[in-house]
């Protein structure tokens, strides 16, 4: 019979509870299941009799988060279902002061002891027990707490020097090169990346694709699992997928870090300009939906409606004749008051698009090569902004060599920062603008070239040209101006584009 410490009356065991944890980081201690099993053996030694096993693993008991398994031990304490609690140390219980507080309030008030297998009992109840448990909580805090910001400022250090970050699994576009590469049995150490045979071709088909030819991730993902194209993990592409492959500073060969960029020591896939390019695209709220899904209609979401300012969508019927495009009230937020008919204003608008990219205007401005001169301009401002990075960091470093003192660096800082604003404000100004002339051929093979192209394509050469496209509601003089049944074809037709001139609001980007 085991003598309870707190005076209760003798039992023939008391009831215990093992509680393991292991970090979600690398931690020294043993494993969970280890934990369990070695809590195992000590409740016989000590004659206890196991009732419950409470786990958490690969959670911090450092951080401020919800821990399942640690509020499950609570919960049976405060029940009454314990009379010991068994860990390895008593860090592996909590090293947050807040659930240190709730374990050793619900321990003294339900009379539980802590036991630890690599040391002893403490009755928390007691002035000694409560001290020694809190002290250890402290102790094991401040570890984590100096580990944890040396492991930032290693990380931190790292990505200055342009250092890869750690292994983990292979990138799209590159090929993990190991130490070890015929060791199967143990982790390999990656020692270099080196750019895939096949993949980084793609990879620039994707971004000409997407920022010259204007298709959406959904064209691009379907096309690549018609060609059976894996990715790295052998599962299905997605939008999500690819985007974030494409927004990422790594296949342009730059290490991300705090909002900051620095050049790393693996090839790049794209220039930065081309990551820049990609980044701003994938941020502009007005063309996400544009980019990420593929439309199936020529004109949804280039129409605005008059009355309200929203985007028209199609809208097909049982009869294709009777299909439209309409302003969509509820969750688009329309209005709901404007409508057209959709083949006939495909024609028109058609039309007037290809007249634009056959027009001198288009032309001329694809033989000067607006787009390479501002493309020239963004890659200028570019190496601006990364020339006033460097100026901050040597002002940083003055500083913590006390080349300068505080108040030089902070000006030399607000200086630059305003630069950098400034320049960066630009470059989005050049990047913003939606101008795929690049992919528009000579004007006598306009027309032969548009009906070639997908419905993406076509869509990215009207934004070429267009910013939007107003509907306005039918004119009252020509709401019962229909043609007569008896009409001949051309009345009909010329009917029809007198309607669509009153009605299409036309608003050029050049």
């Amino acid at each position: 019979m085991t003598q309870n410490k707190r005076g209760k009356k003798a039992e023939p065991q008391l009831r215990a509870g093992v509680y393991a944890r292991l970090s979600e980081t690398y931690d020294a201690a043993e494993s969970v299941p280890t934990q369990l099993e070695n809590g195992a053996r000590h409740a016989a030694r000590r004659g206890d009799r196991l009732v419950a096993s409470f786990k958490d693993d690969g959670v911090s008991g450092y951080k401020e988060i919800s821990r399942d398994g640690f509020m499950q031990l609570i919960a049976a304490i405060e029940r009454g279902e314990l009379d010991v609690v068994i860990v390895r140390d008593i860090d592996r219980l909590t090293r947050n002061l807040d659930d240190w507080n709730q374990f050793e309030r619900a321990c003294v008030r339900n009379g539980v002891i802590l036991s630890a297998y690599t040391g002893g009992d403490l009755d928390l109840s007691t002035p000694e027990g409560a001290y020694y448990g809190g002290m250890e909580t402290l102790r094991a805090r401040r570890e984590s707490a100096v580990k944890s910001a040396r492991v930032r400022e290693a990380v931190e250090r790292n990505a200055r020097k342009g250092r890869r970050p750690g292994a983990g699994k292979r990138r799209f576009g590159y090929r993990n090169i190991y130490d070890n590469p015929h060791e199967t049995d143990r982790k390999r150490r990656v020692i270099r990346i080196e750019l895939d045979p096949a993949e980084p071709d793609l990879i620039r088909e994707a971004a000409t694709r997407l920022l010259d030819h204007g298709e959406s991730l959904g064209g691009i993902v379907r096309d690549w699992q018609s060609r059976n194209i894996p990715t790295v993990t052998g599962s299905r592409w997605d939008p999500n997928t690819l985007r974030g492959i494409l927004t990422s500073a790594f296949i342009a060969g730059l290490r991300e870090w705090e909002g900051e960029k620095y050049p790393g020591d693996w090839p790049a896939i794209i220039d930065i300009d081309t990551h820049e390019r990609l980044r701003r695209l994938f941020s502009d709220p007005g063309r996400k939906a544009d980019v990420t899904r593929r439309q199936k209609h020529l004109l949804s979401g280039i129409l605005l409606c008059s009355k309200c300012e929203k985007k028209m969508y199609f809208r097909g019927e049982k009869a294709p004749r009777a299909n439209s495009y309409a302003c969509a009230w509820g969750m688009r937020g329309g209005c709901g008051g404007t409508r057209i008919k959709a083949d006939s204003l495909e024609e028109y608008v058609t039309g007037a698009v290809l007249d634009a990219l056959e027009s001198p205007r288009i032309q001329e401005a694809l033989r000067k090569g607006t787009d390479k001169a501002e493309e020239k301009q963004r890659i200028l401002i570019l190496k601006q902004i990364k020339k006033a990075k460097e100026r901050k960091e040597e002002a940083r470093l003055d500083y913590g060599g006390e080349i300068i003192d505080r108040e030089e660096w902070l000006d030399i800082r607000a200086q630059v920062n305003s630069r950098i604003t400034e320049l960066q404000r630009e470059y989005d100004r050049l990047s913003g603008k939606v101008v795929i002339l690049g992919d528009i051929p000579p004007g006598d093979e306009v027309r032969d070239a548009w009906e070639g192209w997908t419905i993406e394509r076509k869509r990215a050469a009207i934004r070429s040209v267009l910013i939007d496209i107003k509907i306005r509601p039918v004119p009252e003089d020509m709401r019962s101006n229909l043609p007569s049944l008896h009409a001949d074809a051309a009345q009909k037709i010329e009917l029809e584009l007198k309607r669509l001139r009153q009605r299409v609001d036309f608003n050029w980007r050049v």
